[in-house]
């Protein structure tokens, strides 16, 4: 059962929801109002039965041979008019019959005896040929003599009227039903053919088509705020198979650049003109150099292979950042050297807690950067001061700077404002990339001030509360 449930579409599912929630109020509600009619009309019958009681009570006299005797009164017509004699019964404590009028007494009790106070009961009971009474009796004195006095009323009209509302509630539950379960799929078919728009949209979304979206019938509801995830979340991915796609060309182009330059100077070394040991020395050398190049690109596509996947988990601790920057300048000071720059660190007494490695491998690409694109003979300064509520590290070089619709990009991967010029010296794009990633990694942001001639500042963001005491 649980399995054919399943396999049902959710259309017919949400359909037999609501027909047997709406059988289930339904027959509630009709049962509610069946109980509550009842009662009111066996409370309007007792009620005319009290006045039956002390009509009779009051009538009810001695004749001269000392029997009770009653005449009737106007209270013995109906309301048109006509004869309706009332029926009662007087009997003794022991439980002779003084007076009788109406049908037979001898009856069979049909529901549980209702108390109304004063000493009244009412019940409803059966006489011959199917006769339905309502009873009521209560202790009285008549002339004296202590009876027990019972009026009587036909349930008639009580039983039609609650037969024709049975009736009225046995049609109109299963229309009802019908109805709501009708409506229940128009409902839900037309609540659901979006979805069903969507499932076919989505089916002609694949890897080679990304740009495909969704249709928003409207944002506002549960299934245009659903279009709108699932648009979101193709978005991603269509900026990460953009990312991957171009990514992997830049990797290849950037592998291609080393793997020729060692093939050339392979064939060039083997050429039978190239037997000088002094030739074949650069040509190793060379080598050894695009070899080197290769490793380090290697080295940092493995890194970034890494930070994408979640492998890498900062580890936190107290670092010196005075001693770190200064580690980091001698470090670097031996290229720094060869162009005759001078770098200099001016740093107040900060201790953060931060990844050491990621931190120091942020700065060295700054610091690297700075001496790669500085002139010869220019000064990098490496700073570390507070401002409000942060700790800024700031590296600051005299390079050609970089153009405002350059300094976003800067940060992508193989991203290169003068392609031709950081190949020659070094560069592969991923050393920014690598930075922003090491810092936000750690909470920390990185920022970028720059001019075209005046230079370029990077600056690291960390937030107050990773500053610690000594």
């Amino acid at each position: 059962m649980k399995n054919w449930w399943l396999r049902r579409s959710l259309r017919v599912r949400l359909t037999v929801w609501y027909a047997v929630t709406s059988t289930v109020i339904l027959l509630a509600l009709g049962s509610m109002v069946f109980f509550v009619v009842n009662g009111r009309l066996v409370d309007q019958l007792d009620s005319q039965l009290r006045g039956d009681f002390e009509a009779v009570e009051s009538g009810v006299t001695l004749d001269p041979s000392g029997r009770l005797d009653r005449q009737q009164d106007e209270h013995d017509r109906d309301e048109a008019g006509n004869q309706n004699g009332l029926w009662f019964e007087i009997s003794s404590p022991t439980g002779s019959i003084l007076l009788h009028e109406g049908p037979s007494t001898h009856w069979k009790i049909l529901s549980p005896i209702k108390r109304l106070g004063s000493g009244f009961k009412a019940f409803s009971a059966e006489v011959e040929r199917h006769l339905h009474l309502r009873v009521l009796e209560n202790n009285t004195q008549i002339e004296g003599q202590s009876v027990l006095l019972r009026v009587f009323r036909p349930e008639a009209e009580l039983r039609r009227a609650l037969a024709e509302l049975g009736a009225v509630l046995a049609v109109g539950l299963p229309t009802a039903v019908a109805l709501s379960a009708a409506g229940g799929f128009f409902l839900a078919r037309r609540s659901l053919s979006p979805v069903g728009e969507m499932a076919a949209r989505a089916k002609q979304i694949t890897a080679d088509s990304l740009g495909g979206r969704l249709p928003v019938p409207n944002p506002y509801d549960e299934v245009g705020q659903l279009a709108v995830v699932f648009n979101a979340t193709f978005a991603r991915l269509e900026n990460s198979f953009s990312e991957l796609r171009r990514f992997t060309a830049d990797a290849s182009h950037e592998l291609r650049t080393p793997l020729t330059a060692l093939q050339a100077v392979g064939e060039s070394a083997l050429r039978p003109d190239g037997a000088d040991p002094k030739a074949l020395r650069e040509a190793l050398a060379s080598m050894l150099e695009e070899t080197r190049r290769l490793s380090d690109l290697v080295d940092a596509l493995l890194l970034l292979a890494r930070a994408d996947t979640g492998g890498l988990s900062p580890s936190l601790e107290k670092v010196d950042l005075a001693v770190l920057a200064n580690e980091v300048r001698e470090t670097l000071l031996v290229l720094a050297e060869e162009k005759n720059q001078r770098i200099g660190v001016t740093a107040e007494q900060r201790t953060v807690r931060a990844d050491r490695e990621l931190l120091r491998l942020a700065l060295l690409n700054l610091v690297h950067n700075a001496i790669r694109y500085s002139r010869e003979g220019t000064a990098i300064s490496l700073q570390i001061k507070s401002r409000e509520k942060t700790v800024l590290v700031e590296v600051a070089d005299q390079g050609p700077g970089i153009a405002p619709e350059h300094q976003e990009k800067v940060f992508e991967r193989f991203y290169r404002v003068d392609k031709a010029r950081s190949r020659a010296s070094g560069g592969v794009g991923l050393g920014l990339s690598i930075t922003r990633w090491a810092v936000e990694r750690q909470g920390a942001r990185i920022e970028l001030e720059s001019k075209p001639g005046r230079g370029s500042l990077f600056r690291i963001v960390i937030p107050a509360e990773q500053q610690t005491n000594l």
